[in-house]
């Protein structure tokens, strides 16, 4: 089964996201956050007028007056097929790109955040430059990383220590104190769970459909590695590959040149079902269960046989702890789990959360430490 955009809402969502691609690559510098607030806007404008649709765009993604020069040029050769020769050829073309854009309806109602384009099961054998698509001016995470993997590499004991204040008052303890005093209770002791540290097995999609949230997702792989020194971290597309050694390089720019020279499927097609299935069968055989925690980071895209991933998901879950699966487009005022494979996934998730900028991820902490 494939996952393909189908109505129009779907197909102009994903031609927006290639569209976020391109302005990467012509140089212009989008953060996720500003590429929700795009798609956030597509409901409210009539996108049968390109100049509406472009306005909508053109408000969240530049900034200055050099960006608008950047996004009016890419735009114009993407949608309209206009190339002033400045970058190669790609996207809609001629007629077709104002097709498409006259005969979307109005409001998009339909319109989501999970339509990328479709995944691919084609892998694609190149060197990515990453450091491109690290975003030094984004906001400090260092804070808020600590406190997620502090929430999720801890888990309760059933062994209990003392404290100040607990769920249980500690009999032993108390009467003891009181002995001093006459077996007179003054005051009692409490005891709480004690803390367990917790084995962290991290899979990041980093097929095609992903580009645009790169910049976040690589300050979070990098922060959680750096915080945790006990976790791994994999990334697939049509391939699976341990980045664990990189990302524990002091530098980011480091560690970013060394993941860009082994992984060689990065912006690739999609093939979670065989991802899960290595997880499962190389890393994830040995180590106790109760101790592990797995957090996947993907907007559930896929290509492969969708009854693997649901097969493979619940081998997850007998391996480990608890599933968390993080999808950065959740973040859509719009979302709907349309992707064939996360449909497949979400009866074996324990927690399915946002994250795709820093108060996304305090959401995502916040939700943690409820549950």
């Amino acid at each position: 089964m494939h996952d393909v955009p189908s109505s129009p809402g779907e197909q102009i969502t994903a031609r927006t996201l290639e569209f976020c691609r391109e302005l990467r690559a012509g140089g212009l510098a989008i953060t996720p956050a500003r590429v929700i607030d795009a798609l956030r806007a597509l409901p409210h404008v009539d996108c049968t007028l390109p100049e509406d649709f472009r306005l909508a765009l053109r408000l969240n993604l530049a900034s200055s007056h050099a960006d608008e020069i950047i996004f009016n040029r890419v735009f114009n050769r993407y949608f309209l097929g206009q190339d002033d020769g400045h970058s190669p050829s790609s996207g809609i073309r001629g007629e077709s790109a104002r097709g498409q854009l006259g005969h979307q309806p109005k409001a998009l109602d339909q319109a989501v955040a999970t339509a990328p384009e479709h995944a691919s099961t084609q892998a694609h054998a190149r060197a990515v430059d990453l450091t491109n698509r690290w975003d030094p001016a984004a906001p400090p995470l260092a804070q808020i990383i600590r406190e997620l993997a502090r929430r999720l590499a801890t888990r309760p004991s059933r062994r209990y220590q003392s404290g100040r204040h607990g769920d249980r008052v500690d009999l032993r303890r108390s009467l003891r104190r009181s002995a001093r005093y006459g077996l007179e209770l003054l005051g009692l002791a409490y005891a709480k769970p004690k803390r367990r540290r917790t084995r962290l097995v991290m899979l990041c999609d980093v097929s095609g459909s992903m580009d645009a949230f790169n910049p976040f997702l690589l300050q979070l792989l990098f922060g959680l590695a750096q915080a945790l020194r006990n976790s791994r971290t994999f990334v697939f597309s049509t391939q699976i590959s341990d980045i664990t050694a990189a990302l524990r390089r002091r530098s980011s720019a480091d560690a970013l040149r060394e993941i860009a020279n082994t992984v060689r499927h990065w912006s690739g097609g999609t093939d979670i079902g065989a991802a899960l299935a290595q997880l499962n069968r190389q890393v994830l055989r040995t180590g106790s269960a109760s101790a592990t925690v797995a957090v996947i980071i993907s907007d559930g895209y896929d290509n492969g046989p969708i009854e693997r991933i649901d097969h493979e998901m619940a081998a997850l879950g007998r391996r480990v702890a608890k599933v968390v699966w993080i999808n950065p487009m959740y973040g859509a005022s719009t979302f709907q789990v349309r992707a064939a494979g996360l449909r497949a996934a979400l009866p074996h998730v324990d927690h399915f959360l946002p994250a795709f900028d820093a108060r996304a991820l305090k959401v995502l902490v916040r939700e943690l430490a409820r549950v």
